[in-house]
């Protein structure tokens, strides 16, 4: 039975706060380096699924391809997503519109039966939407008018749509081959169908690349890769073997923290304070729906 592992708890903390920072500094690669972010996406994807697949050799699963390319093209898009919102808002934004998943998994776990209705839910859901109209429109200092940018409000959205697709699809996928192989071959079959994506962007990008920026752009992009992905992605499934799924999910809200930190002391990037109240009402609706049990 899992318990309350300290060690599998500062796993999980370690990983979400890796995850904040690899936010940011793909937010200074697409804001002082202008790098497009469907090139980062596919080096990202692509990188870490080989290291996880030299460090831990998984088969291939068999069985189900359906399952495989749908979850496949679910953590693609999620990435896809989240970086494009990074892109035209901000690591913080874009990282506490994404946690707006976890409403979205209640809300499709309550329509499918899956789980029973309670108050409780309903009062983190409301939490959470309150949350996300602040965080976006900065009321009522903005009025009803949409306080970031449109575009990256939207894919800030759809990202939490597609991590919440994701985060149901792992669990079929987790239980019929692993978490390890599932994320290595999704991330590796990802990375390659979004190659077309970033074909052209990235030949035009690193064609045009002044000589003097070319290290700092591979030097970031390895720090997103191995610090930001690979390592945060190894220590969170590791936390899930010795700690339950809701206490990882718990410490996994230090993310929002981590990316409004480090894009304040790195990049200066400092959001309203009714839009910090917005992200964290957003936080708080997941606390208190993991805390209460009925999630």
């Amino acid at each position: 039975m899992k318990g309350r592992h300290p060690a599998g708890l500062y796993h999980a903390l370690v990983a979400a706060t890796l995850w904040g920072l690899s936010g940011t500094v793909a937010s200074a690669l697409f804001t002082i380096y202008r790098m497009p972010f469907l090139s980062l996406l596919v080096v990202r994807m692509l990188l870490s699924g080989l290291l996880l697949f030299i460090l831990f050799r998984p088969a291939v699963p068999r069985g189900n391809t359906a399952l495989l390319l749908t979850f496949s093209l679910s953590i693609l898009f999620v990435q896809l997503t989240y970086l494009g919102s990074i892109m035209y808002t901000s690591a913080p934004t874009a990282t506490m519109l994404q946690y707006l998943m976890f409403p979205v998994v209640v809300s499709i776990e309550l329509i499918g039966g899956r789980i029973s209705s309670h108050p409780v839910l309903y009062l983190t859901m409301a939490m959470a939407l309150v949350g996300i109209f602040e965080l976006s429109t900065n009321f009522p200092l903005n009025n009803f008018s949409l306080a970031i940018n449109p575009v990256g409000f939207v894919l800030g959205v759809l990202s939490a749509i597609t991590a919440a697709i994701y985060t149901l699809l792992s669990r079929t996928m987790i239980r019929n081959f692993g978490a390890t192989t599932s994320i290595t071959w999704a991330l590796l079959i990802g990375g390659v169908l979004a190659i077309p994506l970033s074909l052209s962007p990235s030949l035009s990008y690193f064609g045009g690349l002044a000589p003097g920026a070319l290290l700092p752009v591979v030097l970031l992009v390895v720090f997103v890769t191995l610090i930001g992905t690979l390592i945060p992605f190894t220590l969170y499934i590791r936390s899930m073997e010795v700690i339950s799924v809701t206490r990882a999910s718990l410490a996994a809200t230090v993310e929002p923290l981590s990316a409004a930190v480090s894009s304040l002391l790195l990049l200066g990037v400092v959001l309203s304070p009714l839009q910090y109240a917005g992200g964290i009402m957003i936080v708080c609706s997941v606390v208190l729906m993991q805390l209460s049990g009925r999630a």
